[in-house]
């Protein structure tokens, strides 16, 4: 039920245009009663131990709220999807522009107003010049059901959204990167085989090589250069990854690979040898390479291009850190007056481009949106990627072997993000299934160490295999059973229910501080004169099912004696 637009101007005279400002790609305005409240949902965006935790504000008549991200990265600070409810109804909106936007809600008595665009544009356009503005996701809901809202926004991003592959949405994979979690920068090609080795045999789907392999110790990038050999670290990598790449694929597994070259340090070979194609800050510090230069963009575009021929990635990780707002400035103020935005603009157009451009040539292949944990989900980029890494705020906790912190955390994500970007996950440690089940959503990036002779190798497979057996649940409607807050004395509850096919799973969490041993359930979409064939799992070992009437299912007990616990509720409609 979505809408979806783009608005584009071009200069089809022979004179610059008049200047251009305060472009609203969306300006839209619905009647509510007046006197009456709205509400304005979304979620925060923290890098923090409440990353996309949903939250609330009341637009009472006369109250204005306004919201913008950080420092041009799209989901830093604030989040591009949101949803206004009034008494009869809503709209949830979808914000597509990796930059700097600002967006603003206001109950204006009577009528609610939307807004949404470029924070920084003012500019005027030379003859045969053309720009693009913000992409918008408009979806109108009616009634007051604020879950399906949020289940109508799902099935639009999955029908139309979501990136695919040969047809099929991309799911994340049940992917293993202990490396990036233990050697790092000290990682060898024996330590990374060592890794793999381990985890060949468990099921896993996909074996991910982080950001330790280049020229410098991360996190100095800016070696992105041809010929490849010179921009990796040849003294730990002797072959380059060829050899990893290669046993990946002996392995039966997809093989992904971590890139950052839209960060450039100064002093590295691109920094350089083409400082056209770069732009660092006059402080000193992090600069960016310049997608708006098509040269530019086509290199890296090759580059990238060659190691996906070269090593047979299926997946491409994208990662990015870079403060863009005062290096676009940097750029307008030296294009001249009346040109603020442009530099952001080309930027912008020139990265959906390169991603454009490599999926093209390599239909085969599938981007994990990372940006530094999160920090550049927003519609346009999630029709091309999904987030494998949606926070780094789980990267503590399982430093310090917090495993139900990080469990916790990636509950209220999937509870929160989910709503909006139907599948991400983030990084997980723990074969149990209390912490296994926590950090997957479809997939999971899990990073814990198999190597261990002691390690639990027979739980982690079955672990994987059950994950695999409920992936299918997680296309379904999406139903929170309770408050998403990240209080660990909470139970922690999602249903998932697949309309056409009439089935689906109820993951229940009692958190680490929990005392309590029960938490009764109220089902979404259950038929009360109907029967269910209904299986509990406490474990990976389900228990044999039952046939249960409607009525009891609707509204049932679940179970965990221990805490932290958890408890899988399967269920399908009988004929």
């Amino acid at each position: 039920p979505g809408v979806d637009w783009t608005i584009h101007f071009t200069n089809q005279g022979n004179n610059d245009t008049p200047v251009l400002e305060d472009v609203r790609a969306v300006d839209a305005s619905f009647l509510c009663a007046a006197g009456a409240s709205a509400t304005f949902h979304s979620l925060r965006s923290t890098c923090g131990v409440d990353d996309w935790l949903p939250f609330s504000i009341a637009l009472p008549p006369g109250k204005r709220h306004a919201f913008a991200p950080n420092a041009g990265r799209s989901s830093l600070g604030a989040c591009p999807f949101f949803n206004v409810q009034w008494a009869d109804g809503g709209a949830v909106i979808g914000i597509g522009w990796t930059g700097q936007w600002n967006a603003a809600v206001e109950n204006r008595d009577g009528l609610i107003a939307l807004q949404a665009g470029m924070q920084n544009m003012r500019l005027a356009l030379h003859p045969g010049e053309s720009i693009r503005t913000p992409r918008i996701l408009l979806l109108r809901w009616s009634g007051n059901d604020e879950a399906r809202a949020y289940n109508l926004w799902r099935a639009t991003m999955l029908r139309h959204i979501s990136p695919r592959v040969h047809g099929e949405i991309v799911v994340p994979p049940i992917a293993h990167l202990s490396t990036a979690f233990y050697e790092m920068d000290k990682c060898t090609e024996a330590d990374a085989l060592a890794h793999l080795n381990a985890g060949k045999d468990l099921g896993f789907e996909c074996f991910w090589y982080d950001a330790y392999y280049g020229k410098h110790d991360f996190p100095t990038v800016g070696n992105y250069v041809l010929p490849y050999e010179r921009g990796f670290n040849t003294t730990r990598f002797p072959n380059l990854l060829k050899p990893i790449a290669d046993a990946v694929h002996g392995a039966g597994m997809q093989f992904l690979l971590w890139f950052e070259p839209e960060r450039i340090c100064p002093g590295t070979l691109m920094a350089t040898e083409h400082p056209e194609w770069v732009v660092l800050p006059d402080g000193g510090g992090w600069g960016m390479f310049n997608l708006g230069i098509p040269e530019a963009r086509q290199y890296i575009t090759d580059y990238v291009g060659g190691l996906i021929d070269a090593y047979g990635l299926k997946w491409v990780r994208i990662d990015n850190a870079v403060s863009y707002v005062p290096l676009w400035q940097k750029l307008d103020a030296a294009a001249g007056p009346d040109r603020v935005g442009m530099a952001e603009i080309r930027y912008v157009e020139g990265l959906y481009a390169w991603w454009d451009d490599m999926r093209s040539a390599h239909p085969d292949i599938a981007i994990d949106n990372c940006a530094s944990g999160g920090g550049r989900i927003d519609l346009e980029l999630c029709s091309r990627a999904i987030p494998l890494w949606r926070t780094d705020a789980t990267i503590g906790p399982l430093m310090n072997k917090n495993f139900h912190q990080a469990a916790l955390q990636n509950q209220v994500m999937t509870a929160g993000l989910s709503r909006y970007v139907p599948f991400c996950v983030s990084g997980q440690m723990g074969s149990d299934p209390y912490d296994f089940r926590s950090g997957f959503n479809g997939g999971i990036s899990f990073c814990e160490d198999t190597r261990p002779e002691s390690y639990p190798r027979d739980l982690l497979r079955d672990a994987i295999a059950e994950g695999k057996r409920i992936r299918k649940y997680y296309f379904g409607n999406l139903y929170a059973l309770t408050d998403v807050t990240t209080n660990p004395a909470d139970w922690s509850v999602l249903q998932y229910h697949r309309a056409v096919e009439n089935d689906g799973m109820v993951i229940a969490f009692r958190r680490h501080q929990s005392p309590y041993t029960a938490f009764e359930c109220a089902l979404n979409e259950i038929d009360d004169g109907a029967s269910y064939d209904v299986r509990l799992s406490p474990g990976y070992t389900s228990a044999p099912s039952k046939t249960m009437p409607g009525s009891e299912l609707r509204v049932i007990e679940l179970r965990a004696e221990k805490a932290p616990g958890t408890m899988l509720l399967e269920y399908r409609r009988l004929p």
